[in-house]
């Protein structure tokens, strides 16, 4: 990865308003006028005007004569220091990377070369782990976005519409980009071995009934005050390999006190490590702030041109809900920053999907 600043300023423009046209237009006041070195575009749209995304895409792409512009639509839209939730707004971000250091993709069946992608998602494409990791082999590239997450439709833009269900461009190593994941969650216990498994049912942990192993990690002894605690209740797969402690967060779907058997939203296999966890407000914040001073050091004295940001809904909802909030430790450490991002089903950072995180990448 290159070294040095690439360009000028990104430039934010925000519109919130009930008509596309006039959230559009309030874009542009703010964007305009442009860089002739302005070349890629970030759009993020409220899902209550997701059936205009196309409108709204090729008014922006005529204003602005810009071709790389990706666009998806979600519930949350984050843009500068704001959580827009559930209300009608259109967050655009233009920016300059060196020529043809951009490339758009409109499928996962597309493999353009690269060292970092921005993908968007949605949900319901079959077998999405397995796709994003194939995807990142195949382009040789880290990866950074996340899953759509919006009530009904989930359109997405990549210079057109898009019909695929994943989308985005990449990057060359000619535009230097830095990236952070943090985590939402605590570990609670240790990490444990499978010895028994059926699919994505633990049957045993350590050679002992999985359900016992939970209860006892817990301290409770019964499923009643197992239910108790199982708003936030999750495990955490061990990521091998990493240049820091990581891990991938799944949801506990259900316990079999008789069989002994606990129930993930994951395939499981014996001989893989798992640990059970909890979200947590309190180490949610303090990571978040690790992730930042992480990112602040490697900026060195070069100062990010503009960012993207993606957040498990989860987060927004539960974690963050006093001040400061996810954007404002941003903003905190960064002043100023052009950013936009969505809150997310899934969050995409290297060639995994995780949840219960935030992936922030800043343009230098």
């Amino acid at each position: 990865m290159t070294e040095q600043t690439t360009g000028s300023q990104f430039r934010l423009g925000i519109g919130a308003a009930d008509d596309w046209r006039m959230a559009v237009d309030a874009c542009l006041l703010q964007l305009m006028p442009l860089s002739d070195a302005a070349n890629v575009g970030f759009v993020y749209v409220s899902d209550r005007m997701a059936d205009q995304l196309p409108r709204i895409m090729r008014r922006l792409s005529d204003a602005t004569g810009i071709e790389a512009m990706i666009a998806a639509c979600g519930y949350s839209i984050a843009a500068g220091a704001t959580e827009y939730c559930d209300e009608p707004v259109v967050a655009c971000l233009i920016g300059s990377v060196p020529p043809g250091a951009a490339t758009l993709f409109r499928s996962p069946v597309e493999r353009p070369q690269g060292w970092l992608g921005v993908l968007h998602a949605d949900p319901q494409v079959p077998a999405l782990p397995e796709l994003i990791e194939d995807f990142a082999e195949a382009c040789g590239a880290y990866l950074v976005g996340g899953l759509v997450a919006a009530r009904g439709p989930r359109p997405q833009w990549a210079g057109k519409p898009v019909e695929g269900g994943a989308s985005g461009l990449m990057f060359s190593e000619d535009q230097p980009i830095l990236t952070g994941l943090t985590q939402g969650c605590a570990q609670v216990g240790d990490v444990h071995q499978i010895t028994a498994a059926d699919g994505n049912v633990v049957l045993e942990l350590n050679n002992r009934p999985a359900y016992d192993v939970l209860r006892d990690c817990f301290a409770v002894e019964s499923l009643q005050d197992l239910r108790k605690l199982t708003t936030g209740l999750m495990v955490g797969l061990p990521i091998s390999g990493a240049d820091r402690p990581d891990y991938m967060v799944r949801n506990i779907v259900g316990v079999d006190p008789q069989a002994g058997g606990i129930a993930v939203g994951a395939m499981m296999e014996e001989g893989d490590s798992i640990f059970f966890c909890r979200r947590d407000v309190e180490s949610a914040g303090r990571d978040m702030d690790r992730m930042l001073s992480d990112l602040k050091r490697r900026c060195g004295d070069r100062m990010p041109r503009g960012a993207l940001w993606y957040s498990c809904m989860a987060r927004c909802q539960d974690q963050f809900v006093r001040e400061p909030g996810e954007l404002a430790r941003i903003q905190a450490v960064f002043p100023d920053l052009p950013l936009v991002g969505m809150y997310c089903g899934g969050e995409i950072a290297q060639s995994r999907l995780y949840g219960y995180t935030g992936v922030l990448a800043l343009f230098l």
